[in-house]
């Protein structure tokens, strides 16, 4: 059975879509698969290099270079700096794949392909337009409204989708997501996962979480899930999903980033980068990785009542540094310093 798998990338992402394809093709050795590549002017080097690894192991692959005419209003927020526009490329699918495709799986550059997937390819998805795994957003009722969700309605995370095509043809989800998209432009928060989940609220069909582990991530807490489900996700996840600005190929440790290195090293790519990973960011991952140890190995063996204490005496402590790092507090807090030692009269 012919399996479609579609991704965008540009020149500085070629290393990263190598290190998802190779991890794909490894662990479906079996399966016929035929990639569909979007991009905008990536370079001959860079598809002789991707081309030269999907053809060792004997699958087909097909170049769409995008007319980025139509995007040309479409601006990418600052807070995002690992998403260009090519994050909008996979609107033009239905157009661009033949009308006999009629599913295809979608997957990001920072994804890690740990296992065969052929199972998404046997879902039923007749009514529904992706097949995604539950997102945490929305974080607040402003994206709520940007997505259009009800507070009972679930949003999906869009870095693995499978994408029903004769779903997007039969009701023009390609005009309707471009339209969408230009009319928030500017206001979108997770650009165009805000203008998917738009368009397919109540129309998508929830995937396990295995299909898209995200390292330091615990468990995901959904008793719409059953053990059977959690434990997989922990133990022997489908897909790793490096989302948000977790990337295992920064200059800064993470846990799971083995995987990515190894299929980075797999795929023969020949000059592998380790790329600046920006100060704030660096705080970031590692308040996160810190946080995730504690909450992974020590706070299950905590009993409830120091855990309570715990929680109270930090919120203490937090308000408190914020009343003091106000200037005003400052300024107060030097004075009495001063007074106490006899250094003003």
């Amino acid at each position: 059975m012919r399996f479609d798998l579609t991704c965008s990338t540009d020149d500085n992402y070629v290393q990263h879509c190598m290190a998802m394809l190779c991890s794909v093709l490894e662990n479906n050795r079996n399966h016929d698969i035929f990639i569909h590549l979007l991009h905008h002017g990536l370079s001959q080097n860079g598809q002789q290099l991707i081309s030269n690894m999907v053809l060792r192991y004997g699958a087909k692959i097909r170049y769409y270079d995008v007319d980025v005419d139509r995007l040309s209003s479409f601006s990418i927020a600052e807070y995002h700096p690992n998403l260009s526009i090519a994050t909008y490329f996979r609107f033009f699918l239905p157009s661009f794949l033949d009308s006999s495709i009629k599913k295809v799986l979608y997957l990001d550059c920072d994804v890690i392909v740990l296992k065969d997937v052929s199972e998404l390819f046997h879902i039923d998805l007749a009514g529904y337009g992706v097949a995604g795994v539950k997102d945490v957003t929305p974080n607040s009722d402003k994206h709520r409204q940007v997505m259009g969700l009800e507070l009972d309605d679930r949003a999906f995370c869009a870095g693995v989708l499978m994408i029903n095509l004769e779903y997007w043809r039969l009701n023009n989800s390609e005009e309707r997501l471009f339209k969408y998209a230009s009319e928030m432009n500017g206001k979108l928060i997770m650009e165009d996962q805000d203008v998917l989940n738009y368009e397919f609220k109540r129309h998508w069909f929830q995937l396990p979480y295995k299909y898209s582990y995200t390292p330091m991530s615990i468990a995901p807490l959904d008793i719409s899930q059953k053990w059977a489900d959690i434990f997989e996700y922990v133990s022997s996840p489908s897909i790793i999903h490096y989302a948000a600005h977790v990337k295992p190929w920064l200059d800064i440790r993470i846990p799971d980033d083995q995987y990515y290195w190894k299929y980075v090293k797999i795929s023969e790519y020949p000059t592998p980068t380790i790329t600046h990973c920006q100060e704030r960011y660096r705080n970031a991952i590692r308040i996160t990785k810190v946080r995730y140890y504690l909450n992974y190995y020590l706070r299950p063996f905590i009993p409830h009542i120091f855990e309570i204490l715990i929680k109270d005496i930090a919120g203490i402590f937090i308000l408190f540094s914020y009343a003091l790092g106000r200037k005003d507090f400052k300024a107060y807090r030097l004075k009495k310093w001063l007074e106490k030692y006899n250094f003003l009269n």
